[in-house]
Parts: C-alpha cells; structure tokens; sequence
C-alpha cells in the first residue's frame, strides 16, 4: 500500500522507520535507504533529491499507525521487518507477497518497482504537475521524469488537443 501511494523505492521503502511518519502533517520522511542487494544495513539515497518528505493521505496514515502500534521491536525500527537472521523484507520476497496477494484479488501482475511507476502515471495523468511528481519521486532532474512518463504526457497531449477542438467548435 505503502509503495503505491508513495511512489518510494523499494531500498527506500525498506529503510523507512518508525521516525519517518509525521502523523500531524501526513508526512513521511525520506532521508535513508535500506541496502537489501548487499544486506548491509542503512545506505545512501539514489541521490541527493531523493531525500524529501512525501504527503500521504490520512486514511493511509491512519493504517501505519496502527501498524506501527503494532510491530514487534527490533533494533533498527524498521517498520518492514521480519523476525528472521534477514531483519527486512527483500525485494524478492515483497514481490512474492505482492504476486499473491494480486492473484487473490484477481488484480493483474505488478512488481514493486511496478507500484512506483503506476504512482507516478496515476498522478500525471490526473493533471500533477510534472515537477511536483519529479520531487515527489526524488528523481535527480526533471529530465528523468520526462523519459520515463512520456507516454503519460503524450496520451494527455492528444486529450488537450480534443478539449481545444471541442472548445472553439461549440
């Protein structure tokens, strides 16, 4: 849920602690990610615009707060956490519990990393302003954004053309 919601990345989706969430301001902070290739622990962000704070709605919020209430200790607060000699949750894994969870719900396959680009897409789609959603994703440069979702921006483009038409013709 998180991971859809948020746009984060897996690494960083994994690192997120118990000190990320700002329940007043329906924020989660990212400032770290979990390194789950090498499993050694907290590491650096992609890059320094990845570290940012994300708004989320507050129904999400509401949910990891019970979450958080919830979780057994463990020495990092990770809010990911598996009692295991692992500590975190792993990407294969995740996509595992994501792959299972999707079947049962009839919903089609999606991968994790799947979850961050359906975030993005949704949001430009919907009108986001596409440096917002950059900064929101913690992409380097706008640039990047641009790349990756320009299949997005060129389905809007043929909309805007419609609603020109349409506009002048009525």
């Amino acid at each position: 849920m998180l991971g859809l919601v948020s746009g984060l990345r897996f690494g960083e989706l994994a690192g997120v602690t118990i000190d990320c969430f700002d329940f007043k301001k329906n924020q989660i902070k990212v400032y770290r990610a979990w390194d789950y290739k090498r499993g050694t622990g907290f590491g650096p962000l992609k890059n320094e615009q990845s570290e940012r704070k994300i708004s989320i709605d507050k129904k999400v919020m509401n949910e990891f707060k019970k979450l958080i209430l919830a979780l057994p200790e463990n020495e990092n607060n990770l809010v990911f956490y598996r009692q295991s000699s692992i500590k975190t949750v792993t990407n294969e894994g995740a996509n595992k519990l994501l792959r299972k969870t999707l079947d049962a719900l009839e919903i089609e396959q999606i991968s994790f990393h799947g979850l961050r680009h359906t975030h993005a897409s949704v949001l430009i789609y919907k009108g986001a302003n596409i440096h917002s959603v950059s900064k929101r994703l913690g992409h380097s440069d706008i640039q990047t954004t641009f790349v990756h979702y320009s299949h997005v921006l060129k389905e809007m483009e043929e909309q805007h053309e419609e609603i020109a038409i349409n506009f002048y013709s009525s």
